[in-house]
């Protein structure tokens, strides 16, 4: 620039000075202290919002590292807290944790439920039955029908937990089949860890006197198993509405089944009578002029059990053309039979009590031999009376016994000597 140009700028520089000098102030020392203070505050913001990136981006990365499929991902870093964080103590309230539980389930047992069709077929290790039963304990095949006198039949099934293990096990009621009779038992089966049938235990059998017959068998929702059983099992001439009958509770004790409710024994069947017979041999006189002969018969009869009977009959089977004829037939019911059978009824004859008859009788011939005495209870369609023990319900007896004269052997009236032919 020329030194002309330099004096002209200068001059309207003086001039610009001159014109707006009284209306500049300066700022001051107050102006200058608020610019400083609100650069600090800036310059603080920006820190602690840096500060707040530092912690939540680490947060972050480590958040998505653990939803990677990597199982081992890489620890994360811990960053100390800065001064302008805040300092207010930490909750201490604590967290739960899950720590794992030291008490292990109770595993239930193998599934013991068996069907009927599973059974069907299947070979059993049964325990023993009654002794002297056609069918035998040890392996067994349970049979479908009845087609020998060994075959165990499936009389019942039934399920419910019956030693507590929290598994369902099966109850079986079997029998021995023989015609309308046989015995029975009542046995808890269960699987072994190959799944195989396997017997628990027997709950309950029958007995050659009572109980004879096992009818029935449930299971309560405690495991208790009950049986239902009769002291008598039908038969041909017996039948179940005339058995008494009762239920008894079992439990499984650990090792065996034992009885805890229910009636223990059977009292006397009001249709059962115990009657026993003894007989004499018979005595006979000499014929007489129309070559007929008389004699006597002492036949005694005992209730040998605590039921009464009604009415009984006994029966003496003879030789043909020997016919009733005087002595104690008027103390029958029905008389001295006029012909036929020679039988006669009496009653009632109580508990223990016992009857001692001496029967006349007349034979028109020579013949000798042995007789059977017979007993037996009678009772009606209503209230049927039978005889339980056969062995003692007939007595074997001599009539032909001949007055001769010679001590062979006393009569049954202790007074003439006489000769038995038998």
């Amino acid at each position: 620039m020329t030194e002309p140009d330099d004096i002209l700028v200068g001059g309207e520089f003086a001039k610009f000075r001159a014109a707006y000098a009284p209306v500049v102030h300066p700022a001051g020392t107050a102006a200058v202290r608020r610019t400083v203070h609100r650069r600090r505050q800036r310059t603080a913001t920006v820190s602690a919002a840096a500060v707040v990136l530092a912690v939540a981006i680490p947060v972050g990365a480590n958040a998505a590292l653990d939803r990677r499929p990597d199982p081992s991902p890489a620890p994360a870093q811990t960053i100390a807290p800065s001064p302008s964080e805040s300092t207010s103590p930490p909750s201490r309230t604590p967290t739960p944790s899950a720590s794992p539980s030291t008490v292990s389930p109770t595993r239930a047992g193998p599934d013991g439920r068996i069907s009927r069709s599973e059974l069907l077929g299947a070979q059993v290790d049964l325990p023993a039955w009654v002794p002297g039963s056609t069918c035998t304990a040890g392996p067994t095949r349970i049979a479908t029908e009845h087609l020998s006198e060994d075959d165990v039949l499936l009389d019942g099934l039934v399920h419910g937990d019956v030693d507590g293990d929290g598994a369902v096990e099966t109850v079986a009621l079997l029998r021995c089949q023989l015609f309308q009779q046989g015995p029975s038992q009542v046995v808890a089966l269960d699987r072994d860890a190959q799944g195989r049938i396997v017997v628990l235990g027997q709950v309950a059998r029958s007995a050659k006197t009572a109980p004879q017959w096992l009818l029935d068998a449930q299971v309560t929702d405690r495991g208790t198993v009950r049986v239902e059983m009769a002291d008598l099992a039908p038969a041909t001439d017996w039948s179940l509405d005339w058995s008494q009958r009762q239920w008894r509770d079992y439990r499984w004790s650990g090792t065996r089944f034992t009885q805890v409710d229910g009636p223990t024994s059977f009292g006397p069947n009001p249709h059962l009578a115990d009657l026993t017979v003894s007989a004499g041999n018979v005595t006979w006189s000499a014929p007489d002029a129309d070559g007929a002969r008389t004699g006597t018969i002492a036949v005694t009869v005992r209730n040998l059990s605590a039921v009464p009977a009604g009415l009984v009959k006994l029966h003496l089977r003879m030789q043909v053309g020997t016919v009733a004829d005087g002595g104690d037939w008027s103390a029958c019911r029905d008389g001295a039979p006029p012909k036929g059978p020679i039988i006669c009824r009496f009653g009632p004859l109580g508990p223990g009590v016992e009857r001692t008859f001496r029967f006349g009788l007349r034979n028109t011939n020579n013949a000798s031999g042995t007789g059977i005495a017979e007993v037996t209870p009678v009772g009606s369609d209503a209230d049927p009376l039978m005889d339980p023990n056969h062995d003692n319900d007939e007595d074997r007896y001599a009539y032909g016994c001949i007055a001769v004269g010679l001590p062979a052997e006393e009569s049954a009236t202790g007074s003439t000597p006489v000769a038995c032919h038998l």
